[in-house]
C-alpha cells in the first residue's frame, strides 16, 4: 500500500514538475513578446521569480496530482 501511494506521488512530482515548467516557459515568453522586461536585471528578476514560484508550487501540486491520480485509479 505505502508502495503504491509512494509511487503516485512520484508520479505527481514528475506531472507538477511539467506543469510548472510550460507556465513558467508561457509567462517568462508573454514578458519577452510584450517587452516588459528593458534590463537584463529585469529579465534575471523575473527568471528568478519564476524559479522561486515553481520551486514553492511543485510540492503543493504534487500532492494535488496525486489525488487525482489516486481517485481515477479506484
Amino acid at each position: 500500500m505505502l508502495l503504491n501511494i509512494f509511487k503516485f506521488y512520484l508520479l505527481g512530482l514528475v506531472i507538477a514538475f511539467f506543469v510548472c515548467l510550460v507556465i513558467g516557459v508561457f509567462w517568462l515568453g508573454w514578458r519577452a513578446l510584450r517587452h516588459l522586461d528593458k534590463t537584463i536585471k529585469e529579465r534575471q528578476g523575473a527568471l528568478y521569480d519564476a524559479i522561486m514560484m515553481s520551486m514553492v508550487s511543485i510540492p503543493v501540486l504534487a500532492f494535488a496530482f496525486m489525488a487525482i491520480l489516486i481517485v481515477l485509479n479506484a
